[in-house]
């Protein structure tokens, strides 16, 4: 039955065109492609370039907005003529005739006339235009905003996936950041192991101190481990974003460390009413239930067809061989149960509910872009104090490695002091990092892309 099954969906697969999930993964790039075509390094303006090629949830956005296009023409279709052609050909057994009987009326021999030939063809064309149909006219209208909707999701789509990318990016660099400061750690607990060794042959500690030195060197060297797995998962997300093989080997560039002025926050606000996206598709799904209203009042209004055929075929009966009928028809709704008035209502009520959804978008978005701006201050603020410390830091480690070459600290302290530099450094980094997703989080909500906002 199993195999009766598989057989079955595969028939089914070939039949409807639809494509099998090994079809689909046979033409993705391999790893071996991926590296030749774009490389192994990447620096953030790669990843970004990549992931707005490559990226699925991006693609997807696209042809939905495709998708959206074509239902608009598919409403504008309808205001345009419709035109149907007709042929058909027919064959009976014998002629038909219409006959009237002898006597009849005083007829002195029955009377018969053929109807129809034994067989004969016809055609038709027959032609349709709404000369006054206003759902059709406020149809196309709310398909057309439906398409700029979709438009504006693309674009927002772009920006997320940006900023995603981005995220992962400065991620990835902020574990390899932390995987130094760990090792220096784990290297420090190691040496720290070996003195309390050395102490134990000396009777200096007891048994269970020197235990709590190698559960201590342990935990350290988990940390590490820990941190290459959380790399590895990190790495497959920029992959999964970029829509490359998980096997692909790569590696990520450093990013030059810029500050950007921030506008004042009424700039910022004024910027978001002006160009975010979620504040302009609130404004057009709102035009678009004011467009389904209309269409509601129009079902009370009656429409108007303008029908027109032409109708030929070659029965010699009929003397006439072509007709042609033109007709104006005309349909108004006198009642269905209350269904235009009940449409009616329920409009009215979308419409209110879509106002007010607008109305509290707006608040939403003053909320997100006052958010948002301080975030970038206290980003700021925190990578001029990581600036300092990291320069402190260093002072500091230059003191001990001039200690260490004289002897005047041991090689513990030695590197508490280049674990301590390198924390500064991972500090240092992360702030960046950061600062540069607090101000991309920002240029999303004034509707800007968040790769550029340096």
């Amino acid at each position: 039955m199993k195999k009766i099954a598989i057989g079955c969906f595969l028939l089914l697969t070939a039949c409807t065109g639809a494509k099998a999930p090994a079809e689909l993964l046979e033409k993705q790039l391999t790893a071996d492609e991926a590296v030749q075509k774009y490389g192994a390094e990447f620096g953030l303006a790669d990843v970004v370039g990549i992931a707005k090629e490559r990226n699925l949830d991006l693609q997807t956005a696209k042809l939905k907005q495709e998708i959206a296009r074509i239902d608009k023409q598919l409403a504008i279709g309808n205001l345009l003529p419709k035109i149907d052609f007709l042929a058909g050909y027919e064959r009976s057994s014998n002629s038909l005739h219409a006959g009237l009987p002898k006597g009849f009326l005083g007829l002195p021999a029955e009377v018969q006339v053929q109807l129809l030939d034994e067989d004969f063809y016809a055609y038709s064309l027959n032609a349709q235009l709404p000369v006054f149909v206003p759902s059709l006219w406020f149809l196309a209208i709310a398909k057309q905003k439906g398409e700029d909707i979709q438009i504006l999701l693309t674009s927002l789509s772009e920006k997320l996936i940006v900023l995603k990318t981005m995220s992962e990016y400065f991620y990835i660099q902020a574990l390899e950041k932390e995987e130094q400061v760990l090792k220096n750690e784990s290297l420090a607990s190691r040496e720290f192991l070996k003195q309390a060794e050395i102490s134990l042959k000396t009777e200096s500690i007891l048994p269970w101190e020197l235990e709590q030195a190698k559960a201590y060197a342990m935990i350290k060297d988990l940390a590490v481990r820990q941190n290459s797995r959380e790399q590895e998962i990190a790495r497959l997300r920029l992959l999964q974003s970029l829509n490359f093989p998980f096997d692909m080997k790569f590696s990520l560039l450093p990013e030059e460390k810029e500050l950007a002025d921030l506008p004042s926050l009424e700039d910022c606000i004024l910027q978001a009413l002006e160009h975010n996206e979620k504040w302009k598709i609130s404004d057009l799904s709102n035009q678009v239930q004011a467009d389904v209203k209309n269409m509601a009042i129009s079902n009370f209004l009656p429409k108007i067809v303008l029908d027109g055929t032409f109708f030929s075929f070659d029965n010699t009966v009929i003397t006439e061989s072509h007709v042609s009928f033109l007709s104006v028809m005309g349909l108004f709704s006198i009642f269905n149960g209350f269904k235009n008035i009940n449409e009616y209502r329920k409009a009215l009520r979308q419409q209110e509910i879509s106002e007010l959804e607008l109305v509290r978008e707006y608040w939403t978005l003053l909320a997100e872009v006052r958010n948002a701006y301080n975030n970038v201050l206290s980003a700021k603020e925190l990578f001029a104090a990581a600036k300092t410390n990291l320069s402190a830091a260093q002072g500091k480690y230059r003191q001990k490695q001039v200690e260490r070459k004289y002897e005047i600290i041991d090689l513990k302290e030695y590197y508490e002091a280049l674990k301590e530099y390198h924390a500064a450094v991972g500090f240092y980094e992360k702030s960046y990092y950061q600062y540069r997703l607090a101000q991309g989080t920002l240029a999303v909500a004034m509707g800007k892309n968040p790769y550029e906002a340096k």
